[in-house]
């Protein structure tokens, strides 16, 4: 039984590390609500004087985009739309459905109810890892379409036309998946917000930074004005440089990311793996005294192995 929740334990804790390393939630949300303020200071509208006995004018609701909308269904559709996967109740519950068949079957195949946990922690921690790998390229191939669109909104700007038009122009000409992202704020606009907010609430479901900066330098130059097109310009060059920077430390890293994934996760895998493919072979190490004690030093090095590789790739 103390073998079975340390193994439980330790599966546990990989699953916390690889969460942590995926989401990084507390310096983004940090700088997200910085640029939040930001935005809601520059969206206030100037307070009007009212005149004695006027009604004060009502102001209409502000409509949310159809991304927007579409992202707050549910509480996972944020999570699947910025994994470019479809949202609503068919995913989970197909992803549910088959931990549970994996769950009954490796329980009916070692013959102990704890292989449920194990095998449903196990399926989560891959799940998590092939969701997180598919939001990283969304955010990519996000990051290396604005630069494009900025410049195009940059020259049709410099040409006389005002930023809303260059803005609607200029996504006509961009393929997905930032054609979504710029189609959403085009709604939100027809449905009367503005510019900068609607593409601050169409990107909310991605989580990027730079589309809050850009959302900041749009309110500034529609209500204050100025040389937006200067500041865009300079934005684009930016956006190259780092994700420059991003793809050659990427392929610095890359070998060693991958090499602290794989001896990090291999010897849970391969044990369950074996308890799974010959029963009779692994039972010893849950029965007999002597294989409680190898495990439990097992789990001892795995936590260590573990806690070293994450200090490692944080390092990085």
């Amino acid at each position: 039984m103390t073998t079975v929740l340390l193994l439980c334990s330790a599966i546990l804790v990989l699953v916390a590390v690889a969460i942590e390393l995926w989401m990084g939630a507390a310096r983004r949300e940090r700088l997200r609500a910085s640029l939040q303020h930001t935005e809601q200071r520059l969206a206030a509208p100037p307070a009007t004087p009212q005149l004695a006995g006027m009604p004060a004018r009502p102001t209409a609701p502000a409509v949310l985009p159809t991304g927007t909308r579409r992202a707050a269904g549910q509480p996972w559709d944020a999570l699947l739309q910025r994994a470019a996967l479809r949202t609503g109740w068919r995913l989970p519950i197909l992803w549910l459905l088959g931990a549970t068949l994996l769950g009954w079957a490796a329980a009916a195949r070692i013959g102990t109810a704890w292989m449920w946990p194990i095998t449903l922690g196990l399926c989560a921690l891959l799940l998590g890892l092939w969701i997180s790998r598919r939001i990283l390229a969304l955010q990519r191939r996000l990051l290396r379409q604005l630069p494009d669109f900025l410049d195009n909104l940059v020259r049709l700007t410099g040409l006389g036309n005002s930023l809303q038009m260059s803005f609607q122009t200029a996504s006509q000409q961009v393929p997905m998946p930032l054609r979504g992202l710029l189609d959403d704020t085009l709604s939100g606009t027809r449905s009367g917000l503005d510019l900068d907010r609607a593409l601050s609430q169409a990107a909310q479901p991605y989580r990027l930074d730079v589309l809050d900066v850009l959302a900041v330098v749009l309110g500034v130059s529609i209500r204050i004005g100025g040389r937006s097109d200067q500041i865009l310009q300079r934005m684009s060059d930016f956006m190259r440089d780092v994700d420059q920077a991003r793809q050659e430390l990427m392929a610095t890293t890359s070998e060693t990311r991958m090499s602290a994934w794989v001896l990090g996760l291999l010897p849970p895998l391969s044990a369950l793996l074996m308890a799974i493919a010959s029963p009779d072979f692994f039972a010893p190490v849950l029965e007999v005294p002597l294989g409680h004690r190898i495990l439990g030093a097992a789990l001892v090095m795995e936590l260590i192995g573990g806690f070293l590789l994450y200090r490692l790739a944080r390092s990085l």
